[in-house]
């Protein structure tokens, strides 16, 4: 056995440990074994080499290896940020605040020819209600009418909330456009004055609220929709039923032995009861007045509300996650690793951030980044920073 023992490893190199000769023979087989494994290039380097505090050395060179911090580097969350105003828009009307998405494609039988239809979500981002529409198209055009047969069966909204999909874009520059060309009260009732937001592209999180509805309409509709395709009276019949089914959800969680007889819902803001079912008292002789009666459904659409604050609003302002401050936030000149979770991640852009955007709080949020193909704006759990050597 001692005859197959080479001479290196029966008499190795002594290597100081802080000479340059040694980083760089460390830093051959570190590469070598394309920056993988410390073991392996300890086992292979201690076959020709003594170094004292191999381990050390080798994991020393691993940090200070561009190629694999480029390779770890992750986002790094900021805090998580307050809720809008719109969220917490209490005594308000329903949809005054409303997100809104498309979701689908669904395939319709017209004839002897199948087309395709979209389904566009309204949701109220304070009472969680939602509004379902069927567009024919992803067209601005399309969105356009739907938005008004939505206005004019649940009210003109003050603010909305969307992504940056080009027809929500085109919907909200063709309203300011019309508004600043004719200037009389009749187009401001016509088109009335919206503010409209826009979440940060690729950011999902900041558009929760609509998100997750769209996710239970598709679940519910995965349990109804038994075929590919039929008829679009037939598809727009299922979307109201899920509509009425996620209006009756409860928005807390409300113990059996709570002296409420039913959970809060968005159906008592909109219908006055969860299935949208009242029973009024039975009165003798006239029956209440019409004043009497407007007092009467001023006070129950106040106890909703209080109901509201005292049992959803606890839970929405409670932080699930991200819950400490970024101890190294994005800035200026900062070289960034755009995550892209479409494509592999050697293949991720990278780019120089020149501008930041800051939330109330100071965090930084989103930032815009210069790459070879332009200007990108991303949040920063989309932003992964370099620490690059000078």
């Amino acid at each position: 056995m001692a005859e197959n023992v080479s001479f290196e490893t029966k008499r190795p190199l002594i290597l100081p440990r802080r000479s340059r000769i040694t980083q760089l023979i460390v830093d051959l087989y570190h590469r070598q074994f394309h920056h993988h494994h410390n073991e392996i290039v300890v086992n292979e380097m201690r076959q020709r080499y003594f170094i004292p505090g191999m381990r050390a050395v080798v994991r020393e060179t691993t940090k200070s290896c561009q190629w694999c911090r480029i390779r770890r580097a992750v986002p790094r969350p900021p805090e998580m940020g307050e809720l809008p105003k719109e969220r917490l828009a209490t005594f308000s009307r329903p949809f005054t605040n409303t997100g809104i998405d498309f979701f689908g494609p669904f395939e319709v039988a017209v004839g002897r020819r199948r087309e395709k239809r979209w389904g566009v979500l309204f949701t109220c981002l304070t009472i969680r209600a939602v509004h379902i529409e069927i567009s024919s198209s992803l067209s601005t055009d399309s969105f356009l009418l739907l938005l008004k047969q939505f206005m004019a069966r649940r009210g003109t909204p003050h603010c909305i909330w969307t992504d940056n999909g080009t027809n929500f874009r085109g919907a909200s520059r063709v309203l300011e456009e019309e508004i600043q060309r004719l200037s009389c009260g009749d187009v401001e009732r016509r088109y009335p004055k919206i503010k409209w937001n826009f979440i940060p592209p690729v950011s999902p999180h900041m558009g929760g609220s609509w998100e997750r509805m769209v996710r239970s309409v598709k679940s519910i509709l995965m349990d109804i929709l038994k075929t590919t395709s039929l008829r679009e009276e037939c598809l727009r019949a299922t979307l109201a039923d899920v509509e009425h089914i996620l209006n009756s959800r409860p928005l807390t969680y409300l113990p059996l032995d709570a002296p409420q007889m039913e959970a809060l819902t968005p159906n008592h803001f909109l219908l006055g009861s969860s299935s949208g079912i009242r029973v009024g008292d039975e009165t003798k002789g006239s029956g209440p007045t019409l004043n009497k009666i407007f007092r009467i459904s001023n006070q129950i659409a106040d106890q909703f509300w209080k109901r509201w604050i005292r049992e959803c609003l606890p839970c929405l302002t409670r932080r699930a996650k991200w819950f400490e401050r970024s101890p190294d936030p994005v800035e200026l000149n900062d070289i960034v690793l755009i995550v892209d979770d479409n494509i592999k991640r050697n293949i991720w852009r990278k780019g120089i951030v020149v501008d930041v955007h800051r939330s109330k709080d100071g965090e930084v949020r989103s930032a815009v980044v210069r790459t070879t193909d332009g200007l990108l704006t991303r949040p920063v759990v989309k932003l992964a920073k370099l620490d690059v050597k000078e």
